[in-house]
């Protein structure tokens, strides 16, 4: 977990927090990334709204099995095909 976490930048004064913004923050909260007042509105959220502890532990699952995952270089030919992909889909920088 790095020194630096994210933290909390209100949007909306004292409003509970969105199911979209839930999702936002979720791929930081699963890796421990957040500050503890944002930890406790997404604690709070989930309290209430079972599809999000659904995607949440679907996610955190995902995310466990990735980091057992072996991690192997991409074959040359893999790596050709998707910088080739990335550079004909991705907006050219300015």
């Amino acid at each position: 977990m790095s020194d630096a976490r994210k933290t909390h930048h209100p949007s909306h004064d004292g409003m509970p927090m969105t199911c979209r913004e839930l999702f936002e923050r979720l791929s930081d909260y699963v890796d421990g990334e957040l500050s503890q007042e944002l930890c406790e509105e997404i604690r709070k959220h989930m309290d209430g709204c079972d599809p999000c502890v659904n995607f949440a532990k679907t996610l955190k699952t995902t995310a466990d099995l990735c980091r057992r995952l072996p991690s192997e270089p991409i074959p040359p030919e893999v790596a050709a095909d998707l910088r080739s992909f990335l550079a004909r889909h991705l907006p050219k920088p300015i």
